[in-house]
């Protein structure tokens, strides 16, 4: 069985099968070296969104608990960090191997980095369905 990384979250509000959940950054939070990977380490609190079939089941103010796989947790952190980061360097090295001038290795770096987050954001249902948020009563 895959671990699990979980935070607790407070309903803030349901409806059409989706629970929006407010998340808080907990005390173990602060030591953990993937905090600003998991998007907890920018702000004490987070607001997502998580898909189910039983939205109704949960009303506003409900202490739950949400969690992701951490395999898909990593998955994430690739397509939207690491991925893009090596796009970056590949595109300057090319560009500067072929003996543009270093601006234009910039701007074609900057470019390759557009274009992946672009190609992400076209892509973006398809990660949603392989990326997903579960939610549990506590």
């Amino acid at each position: 069985m895959a671990r699990r990384v979980e935070h607790i979250a407070t309903v803030v509000r349901t409806g059409d099968g989706v629970v929006e959940v407010e998340l808080t950054a907990q005390s173990a939070c602060a030591s953990c070296h993937a905090r600003t990977a998991c998007g907890m380490g920018e702000s004490a609190r987070k607001r997502i969104g998580i898909v189910t079939p039983d939205a109704a089941a949960y009303v506003p103010g409900e202490c739950v608990t949400v969690s992701v796989e951490r395999n898909m947790g990593m998955t994430a952190v690739l397509w939207a960090y690491v991925v893009p980061f090596v796009v970056l360097l590949g595109a300057l090295v090319t560009a500067s191997l072929l003996g543009w001038s270093d601006g234009a290795a910039a701007l074609t770096a900057v470019g390759g980095v557009a274009l992946c987050y672009g190609a992400l954001y076209l892509f973006r249902g398809r990660l949603e369905r392989k990326i997903h948020f579960k939610i549990h009563k506590q």
